[in-house]
């Protein structure tokens, strides 16, 4: 079983949906894959990674739906000027999306299932705005 390294993490804080009170919710303008892509550059470069190294990119969310609309979840790799040659995939889990995409990056990685791909950046984002 191959050695798996937590190198890196990085979250917004939360903020409740109230987009009629924007002053108590900071993120009301972006969009759930918007907020994600101005925190890829900066966990990438915590690390000390060049974005090149990355082989795959997983998201996890519970609600791939409207806004959060999945499209492998290429559309914060584009945002966050990353290679568009980064590979990418969609975790549509209830509950513990987040968790998931890790898992799945551990276990390609420990299982060795691609001696290639050594590299992950596993993440989630989450808007309640598109049940409302």
């Amino acid at each position: 079983m191959g050695e798996v390294v937590i190198a890196g993490y990085l979250r917004t804080p939360q903020s409740r949906s109230r987009p009629n009170d924007p002053p108590r919710d900071w993120f009301h303008k972006l969009r759930a894959d918007e907020l994600l892509a101005k925190l890829l550059p900066e966990v990438i470069k915590r690390t000390g990674l060049k974005p090149e190294e990355i082989d795959d990119f997983i998201v996890g969310s519970s609600i791939g739906v409207n806004e959060q609309w999945a499209y492998g979840d290429r559309t914060p790799i584009w945002l966050a000027n990353l290679p568009e040659t980064l590979a990418a995939k969609f975790v549509d889990q209830q509950c513990g999306s987040s968790m998931a995409a890790l898992h799945i990056g551990f276990m390609e990685i420990a299982m060795d299932f691609s001696a290639e791909d050594r590299v992950w950046l596993p993440s989630s984002r989450e808007s309640l705005r598109p049940l409302g």
